[in-house]
């Protein structure tokens, strides 16, 4: 059976635009939900002259997280998408306007990491294998992608660092009217899951690992090769799992934390 791939997006296309971008225009609360349509609009005008969806799909990530966080917000706030800033020409994705007069912020970025199923990957896999904590396995089995599936969830931990140092970057910025909590919204299609966000949300709050963090000697060594440090200002992060096939969310989640079921984290690292 030979699955025509063009004819399935133009189907998820039309269900974005019947299920998404008519919830988001109804809301009085967001009177950026225009701008966020014709963006949306704009890549799939793209795709269809350059073939790349990834665009289609970042732009859509974002109108699914409009929805959730207008889901979460009061009758009297506010919801702004790109708000203009003063003091930079960089953006935030979101703003938020609380009734009290308050602010926050929300960024978002679309971790996708690359599939690679090669010798290469596989040796990276099995050299970061070989130097887990003892009480940590990472099974994945060469014949069946593991070099993929194993990259994927590496990565994956590796991007949220450096999404996290580029928000820090921005959060400076910022000038004193324009404060607020900001947050950082990490969307997945699947390749990782909460529990890694967990796992990394602990670290950046604590300076510490999770004792059942299989990944945390990868990510010290990754931190202090590239001497990043956290100054800690993101107040919290975001989880969204949509799925390809999908047009709204299976998982939205805010401030992210672990379980605390093993007792005191150990292993202070990139502080």
């Amino acid at each position: 059976m030979v699955i025509d791939w063009k004819a399935a997006k133009e189907e998820w296309i039309a269900k974005v635009r019947a299920e998404l971008l008519p919830r988001l225009a109804k809301d009085s609360r967001f009177s950026d939900a225009n701008a966020m349509a014709q963006r949306f609009e704009a890549a799939v005008s793209r795709w269809r002259k350059s073939n790349d969806f990834r665009p289609v799909i970042n732009d859509a990530n974002e109108l699914c997280a409009a929805v959730e966080v207008l889901n979460d917000l009061r009758p009297t706030d506010r919801l702004l998408y790109e708000p203009r800033l003063s003091a930079t020409p960089k953006t935030i994705d979101f703003g938020v306007e609380w009734a009290d007069g308050g602010r926050s912020w929300i960024d978002m970025k679309t971790v996708a990491p690359g599939w690679q199923d090669d010798d290469a990957a596989w040796d990276r896999i099995q050299q970061i294998t070989a130097a887990l904590p003892a009480n940590a396995h990472l099974i994945v089995h060469r014949d069946h992608a593991g070099a993929a599936l194993g990259g994927q969830m590496i990565k994956a931990r590796w991007s949220f660092i450096q999404r996290a140092v580029e928000l820090e970057a921005k959060i400076a910025l910022l000038t004193d009217a324009e404060r607020g909590p900001v947050r950082l919204l990490l969307c997945s299609e699947g390749a990782w899951h909460r529990d890694d966000l967990e796992d990394f949300a602990d670290f950046y709050r604590t300076g510490n690992f999770r004792a059942d963090d299989w990944a945390q000697n990868a990510i010290a060594r990754y931190v202090a090769e590239r001497g990043v440090t956290f100054d800690r200002s993101i107040a919290g992060f975001c989880y969204l799992e949509r799925r390809h096939d999908e047009v709204g969310a299976r998982t939205f989640t805010i401030d992210v934390k672990g379980p605390q079921m093993f007792g005191p984290s150990v292993g202070r690292a990139g502080a």
